[in-house]
């Protein structure tokens, strides 16, 4: 298995952010994984991020086709995440199940659902597990014909939830996002449940502003570790 985030730098905070979030990410791959390669997938320009082991270029587009550009280039198994993901336990036994693309679910019974979000993008695709490049494929031409602003951000994630909708040709198994993708809560009345939550899960995903500064004090406290 290698791990995968994209990352370009645009030279917005947000990238910046993420430059940050990434290495802490890596970090954390290394320290609950040993040996995992962490890839870089990014455009011809964005410099590396310092730790990890491998960056592939493509020619830059709009950022949502580029990211799907690149996860149907790579063969074998893969787990793409985005940059604010902290690893806490070791994940790769999830690939000796049978599937084409193991997505997680949005069952984070401590958050409040979206109205209309949760339904039309029933998965969040900040973590997914992938062995099949044709799915990615089918996903990039899907998204070709979104907006131009879909094409540069959000539209990837509503191309894949349209295309496990429609009756899918490939094999999709679906994992607790409160074990493979939790966001860790900001507004929760009760803590302890959240504590536990967070204690319990694999992956911590930070998304949003608000966790993305809980992100960075928590990387700034625990300085190189954040494992």
């Amino acid at each position: 298995m290698k791990v995968g985030f994209f990352l370009v730098d645009n030279g917005s905070v947000d990238a910046a952010c993420g430059a940050v979030c990434a290495g802490a990410m890596a970090r954390s791959v290394k320290a609950t994984m040993p040996g995992v390669p962490v890839v870089q997938l990014t455009d011809e320009r964005t410099a590396a991020v310092a730790v990890v082991d491998e960056v592939l270029r493509l020619p830059d587009e709009p950022m949502a086709r580029l990211r799907m550009r690149h996860q149907m280039s790579v063969d074998g198994e893969w787990l793409f995440v985005d940059t604010d993901i902290i690893f806490q336990k070791d994940v790769r036994k999830v690939f000796e199940e049978p599937f084409d693309v193991a997505l997680t679910t949005r069952n984070w019974k401590h958050l409040r659902r979206a109205a209309g979000f949760a339904e039309r993008m029933p998965f969040n695709v900040g973590v997914v597990f992938s062995r099949c490049p044709a799915f990615w494929k089918d996903v990039y031409k899907r998204l070709g014909k979104l907006s131009q602003e879909s094409q540069q951000w959000m539209g990837d994630q509503q191309a894949i939830c349209d295309l496990v909708g429609d009756a899918p040709k490939y094999q999709i198994a679906f994992l607790k996002g409160s074990r493979y993708n939790l966001p860790p809560a900001y507004e929760d009345d009760d803590e302890g449940v959240n504590q536990k939550m967070i204690r319990s899960a694999s992956i911590l995903h930070y998304k949003g502003v608000g966790r993305k500064a809980m992100l960075l004090e928590r990387i700034r406290r625990e300085g190189a570790g954040c494992a």
